[in-house]
């Protein structure tokens, strides 16, 4: 296998070649693999403050119900759109948080065919401890950072999110939809 390739860019320009090593670093340094490991690794250490406080049997796949919940209830349907992830998974999902004890299941009285998802008072105490969690989790982060580090960062991923999704007709209508 050779050690280098050639690729012409996607706009015909000149050829690129690249030694293992090369693409490797690239590879390991793009902003989109950055952004994935920092993001799965935060999510990590917040569902670590989770297990903390209490809720060992929250999982990676949980944090899609724990970020799409809201207080006065929602359609599963809505709740998978905020998500990124389809109704079927959404359902599954919220059908062992009920299992749980963390939220129930009420007729939608605008809409038959479907029904409202409301947090039960364990599920209002799971919210309270995700939100302190979330904190926590930030909190670390501007320790490794600093203060200034973290509202730097903040406010640059908020203006890539509101330019993105502005100049973008194939953005994704929600960037939240890779979390987990």
């Amino acid at each position: 296998m050779p050690d280098t390739f050639d690729e012409e860019d996607e706009t015909g320009g000149l050829p690129v070649t690249l030694s293992d090593a090369e693409l490797e670093h690239l590879r390991g340094t793009n902003l989109g693999r950055l952004f994935d490991e920092v993001g799965l690794l935060f999510d990590h250490r917040a569902r670590g403050y989770l297990r903390e406080a209490g809720y060992p049997m929250i999982n990676a796949a949980d944090s899609h119900v724990l970020r799409t919940m809201r207080m006065e209830g929602a359609r599963i349907t809505d709740m998978a759109e905020q998500a990124g992830i389809s109704k079927q998974a959404m359902s599954k999902l919220v059908a062992n948080f009920a299992e749980l004890g963390f939220v129930e299941w009420e007729p939608d009285p605008q809409d038959g065919r479907s029904r409202i998802v409301r947090a039960t008072e364990a599920g209002r105490n799971l919210l309270a401890h995700g939100v302190r969690a979330l904190r926590r989790a930030e909190e670390d982060i501007e320790a490794m950072i600093g203060a200034e580090g973290t509202e730097t960062l903040r406010s640059l991923l908020l203006e890539i999110r509101a330019q993105a999704s502005s100049d973008s007709t194939d953005a994704p209508s929600n960037y939240r939809r890779r979390r987990a």
